[in-house]
This record gives structure tokens, sequence and C-alpha cells, in this order.
């Protein structure tokens, strides 16, 4: 009994698709640590998801595409951001940010950076006020 080319095409087709399946999923497992605070993203030195408050009273900078701020997270940690792709929309509305990056020597080097807006709808009881 002969094994048809198709079959041996398609299974080799299929465990090379497997193989590159399992070897995305570890290297993305490793390689992020979801959400952190500063002090454990500086300590992995992982990808990580750091929510935090911009602090206006430092400076601010924007150079060509470089956005740099500092964020100061949920424990009172503050670190430098670096945004290499200019400043978000609304950042100065913004409530809350979320910085994925990678923290080394103190500073985040930010890959995107989520900008947590207030609503701008406003609740029932607004509403009914303004109607009286």
């Amino acid at each position: 009994m002969s094994v048809k080319p198709k079959f041996v095409v398609g299974f080799v087709v299929i465990v090379a698709v497997l193989a590159w399946l399992g070897f995305t999923a570890q290297e993305w497992g490793n390689s992020a640590i979801g959400y952190a605070t500063i002090s454990e993203a500086a300590k992995s030195g992982k990808l990580a998801y750091i929510k935090g408050y911009w602090l206006k009273e430092e400076p601010t900078e924007t150079n060509r595409n470089v956005f740099t701020f500092y964020l100061k997270d949920e424990e009172g940690n503050v670190a430098r951001v670096i945004y290499r792709n200019g400043k978000p929309n609304n950042f100065e509305q913004a409530t809350s940010v979320v910085v994925q990056g990678k923290c080394e020597n103190g500073t985040i080097y930010a890959k995107d950076i989520l900008v947590k807006c207030p609503s701008k709808y406003q609740s029932e009881k607004a509403d009914s006020e303004k109607k009286i």
C-alpha cells in the first residue's frame, strides 16, 4: 500500500504549522508579564502593562516624534517614560494611562500608550439636574 503524495504534503504542512504555533506561544509567554507596577516591570525586564498617572508637575517633552513624560504608578513609584510615536491624542485630558513597554534603569521605553479619558456621557442624575 502506497501513501499518496497529497497526504504526505498535508501532514508536513500541519506539523510545520503546529510547531510554529508552539514556538510562537512559548516566546510570547516568555516575553510579557501582563499588568505590573514599575518595580515589578523593572525586576522582570520583560514587556509589561503599567497603569499609572501622568505627573503634570514634572517636565514633559515632545521632540520630533519622541514624547517624554513622568508616570506615577499605584504604589507611588515614579519613572520616566519615553515613547517614540509622538504624543497621544487627548493626553492632557487623561485620568490615567496604561503604558505598554519595558522598564530599564528607571526608564520605561514605551511600545504603546493607552489613554484613559473621563466619560463624555453624563450620568442620569446630571441629566435630571439640567432639566430642573
